[in-house]
């Protein structure tokens, strides 16, 4: 090659448009880490061979895994991939029989109350005092597991379990209704506002008419506590119900009207609000009851007042904030529970 080929070939060289550099590799999200799964297990009492054969009913169709540390409390069942099957297994298992769709509110229902896990104690002498949920990793190790705000959002498809409140911070949870709130002393556990609750069903209870016909209406729950889950009753007075906010313009404030007894010819209910102070305040109303149960009502909430007709009464316009809380002329009913109140 002569001088002159190569000048030109290094003079080309250097006016040649540079090659782009290379694109870079989309970046790959890291895959979402594997979940453990739930264990199963529950918390008996009662004669060894009585909790083996509960445990065994419990565990009927499960899959077993053995944990690879400590084991989490309670007798272990099984094992489920996600946390709405485990909600479903405790469905199963609650109440027995089955509670049907949520009855209409308006009507006295008086039926059998079924007991918490009653047909495990039946068939087998164990006591359930709880269901639980423990977290596991996908080696099989103990994790904590953050339940959603959002009670609805871990249910079972088809659930009919109504997401729920409990107003006092805690309250008796009682094995069977009655006419009257029990002792708390006789209470089968306790509720606790800063777990969860689901609303299943309602039941009521009365007094003998030729005392007085009054009835209490209580609510049958399945309480959570952490990772326990425990079947019971609470007085409908200490529920709210999550769909059951009445709302104006905004998110505060808003209010919720509860059925919560008869006395003697009179329907009474508990009108719930959160104010613009985001506290909570109550104010018991009363109004003729009709036969069979609590006349129709409605509600609306207009700026920070609501407007509440029950039955044929004048509408009533009550303030939603700390006024609600005082007595109205007269006073309330003496047998009106506190649902603020601790037990």
């Amino acid at each position: 090659m002569t001088g002159l080929g190569a000048a030109g070939l290094i003079l080309a060289a250097r006016t040649a448009t540079p090659a782009p550099p290379p694109t870079p590799a989309p970046a790959v999200a890291p895959a979402p880490e594997a979940r453990g799964g739930y264990w199963l297990t529950a918390d008996l009492v009662g004669p060894a061979a009585a909790q083996q054969g509960a445990a065994v009913e419990l565990g009927a169709g499960l899959l077993i895994q053995d944990p690879a540390e400590l084991p989490p409390p309670g007798v272990l069942v099984g094992h489920v991939a996600e946390a709405s099957e485990a909600l479903q297994w405790i469905a199963d298992h609650a109440f027995e029989p089955a509670p049907p769709r949520l009855p209409d509110p308006l009507l006295l229902r008086r039926t059998a109350a079924p007991t918490p896990a009653g047909g495990l104690l039946d068939r087998n002498g164990a006591i359930v005092v709880a269901f639980i949920v423990s977290g596991a990793t996908p080696e099989l190790r103990p994790r904590k597991i953050d339940w959603p705000l959002d009670q609805a959002s871990v249910l079972p498809p088809g659930s009919t379990w109504q997401p729920a409140a409990l107003v006092p911070d805690h309250a008796p949870l009682f094995a069977a209704p009655a006419p009257v709130i029990p002792p708390a002393a006789e209470r089968h556990a306790m509720a606790h506002r800063r777990g969860g609750l689901y609303v299943l069903g309602w039941v009521d209870r009365c007094t003998p008419a030729e005392l007085g016909l009054r009835c209490l209406r209580w609510a049958q729950v399945v309480a959570r506590d952490g990772d326990r889950f425990t079947p019971g009753y609470l007085p409908m007075l200490q529920v709210a119900a999550s769909e059951g906010w009445v709302r104006g313009e905004g998110v505060l404030p808003r209010a919720q009207l509860v059925p919560i007894g008869l006395a003697e010819g009179r329907a009474q209910w508990v009108l719930l609000a959160r104010g613009r102070d985001n506290a909570l305040h109550r104010r018991t109303l009363h109004a003729p009851a009709r036969p069979g149960g609590w006349p129709a009502t409605e509600l609306i909430v207009e700026g920070d007042l609501a407007i509440v007709r029950l039955g044929d009464e004048p509408p009533l316009l009550l303030a939603l904030d700390a006024t609600l809380d005082a007595r109205p002329p007269g006073g309330e009913s003496p047998d009106d529970e506190d649902p603020e109140a601790a037990p």
